[in-house]
């Protein structure tokens, strides 16, 4: 074990290299993120693990070791505290403990100690570099780790090599036969993330902020809030397109450079009909089919008419009232123009009816309708109609985080299930199903 402090500087280069590049991608210092205090201790149930490693200096003089991390993502939904150093057990192909020796060391990157307090889907790490393994015959790949946490339970997960989703199979190099294998493990520490200005673009009821101008200004054109619900998301790439989440909407940067909405309830994204367990129509394909073309926008806005009644069934769910009245005159021109235009920017905003109003089979005291981009949603204690906050839907099956037990058993085969994984490149999962996408740090609050 005489090269252990070498493999530790080595390490140290290792994780300072880690910090140029998020530094070249505009990563605050950890301390730019804010720490709010925590509400309890992060536990194992409320957390999602990966853990990554590569071999390092393999040929030379006491080489051979793995360098990693484990990335612990805070998935409920309010803020927790990890607090000291995890302890980890290496695991074989069949499951059994590997003999490690496990010594606590300071941070790689020269932070203090100290608790780390993680909002929701912020994420913490600790490194480890396994060293020194003489046992014969070699433990079968691939590896997996074991890990407690301090006051709490202990979970499993794969070893990754860095930078792919390939399982760990090669093992350090055995350099003192007659020592015990060791494993230096770093205590938690916060993953920096990019730094958010807390300006009039920041909100911090959700804490992201609205950084592009184009989709800023389409928020505000559009309705702000009352249209869009709060940013949900940072901006990121999703199947190609620069796209920020808000509560109720998508916006998308197209290949023209202008601002427009990703129709979330199509096939294609949010097919399903149980949320939250209440009851949505289904998409009607008879119906649509029975639709104007787009671009003869008079006979569109009569179908939408046609199929979004004030009244139903003797109930005052005023769905075509309030799709007229979406986007104020003053908000969409505020220096003035034509008025004719805005049934235009409603279409815009909502989309076509794709289903008939239906009750809730469970509850006969709500009335809805679905849209291309939007679900309207008939309250009979409040004789009031709202928008559903769909996208918060769909971050919820990316990110697993605030899921509804009926929308995660219906949404299970769904490309973006659970896809969110800080400790895979890109964030991603499963790229296959979710190509041209990036989610780093697409819904880390700021």
């Amino acid at each position: 074990m005489k090269n252990i402090a070498k493999e530790l500087s080595r390490k140290i280069r290792f994780i300072a290299a880690i910090a140029t590049v998020f530094s070249a991608i505009g990563v605050s210092a950890f301390a730019s993120l804010g720490v709010v205090e925590a509400q309890a201790t992060c536990v194992t149930s409320s957390l999602l693990t990966t853990a990554t490693a590569q071999k390092t200096n393999s040929g030379t003089p006491g080489g051979g070791a793995l360098s990693g991390n484990v990335f612990f993502t805070n998935v409920s939904t309010t803020d927790c505290t990890l607090q000291g150093t995890p302890t980890i057990q290496v695991l074989d192909a069949n499951g059994k403990v590997i003999p490690t020796t496990q010594s606590n060391v300071p941070s790689p990157t020269g932070a203090a100690a100290g608790p780390v307090v993680l909002r929701s889907l912020q994420v913490a790490t600790v490194s480890f570099l396994w060293l020194n393994l003489c046992q014969q015959p070699t433990p079968p790949a691939p590896f997996s780790l074991r890990v407690t946490i301090p006051g709490d339970g202990t979970f499993t997960t794969p070893l990754l090599t860095t930078g792919t989703t390939t399982p760990i199979t090669s093992t350090p190099s055995c350099v003192n036969p007659t020592a015990s294998s060791g494993l230096q493990v770093s205590f938690f520490e916060r993953l920096p993330a990019p730094a958010v200005p807390h300006d009039n673009r920041f909100f911090p009821q959700t804490g992201f902020r609205i950084d592009n101008d184009v989709i800023f200004d389409y928020f505000n054109r559009r309705g702000g809030i009352n249209t869009f619900g709060f940013p949900v998301s940072r901006t990121f790439v999703f199947q190609g397109f620069t796209v920020q989440f808000f509560q109720r909407r998508i916006v998308q940067i197209g290949p023209n450079g202008q601002a427009r909405l990703l129709n979330v309830l199509d096939p294609g994204l949010l097919p399903f009909t149980s949320f939250n367990f209440a009851t949505f129509p289904a998409f009607d394909p008879a119906l649509v089919a029975t639709a104007p073309p787009p671009t003869d926008s008079a006979a569109t806005l009569a179908f939408v008419k046609a199929h979004a009644p004030d009244t139903f069934q003797g109930l005052p769910v005023n769905f075509f009232q309030t799709f007229q009245n979406t986007v104020p005159f003053s908000v969409a021109f505020p220096s003035g123009g034509n008025p004719s235009l805005l049934p235009g920017l409603d279409l815009e905003m909502w989309g076509i009816p794709t289903s008939q109003p239906m009750f809730d089979p469970h509850n006969h005291g709500f009335v809805f309708l679905r849209f291309q981009r939007g679900i309207m949603h008939f309250d009979v204690t409040c004789n009031c109609t709202q928008a559903i906050l769909l996208a918060d839907f769909l971050k919820a099956i990316l990110t697993g985080v605030n899921l509804p037990a009926d929308l995660a058993q219906e949404s299970a085969s769904s490309p973006f299930f659970k896809q969110y994984d800080p400790g895979v490149p890109n964030w991603v999962r499963n790229p296959s199903t979710l190509p041209a996408t990036n989610l780093t740090n697409a819904f880390t609050p700021g």
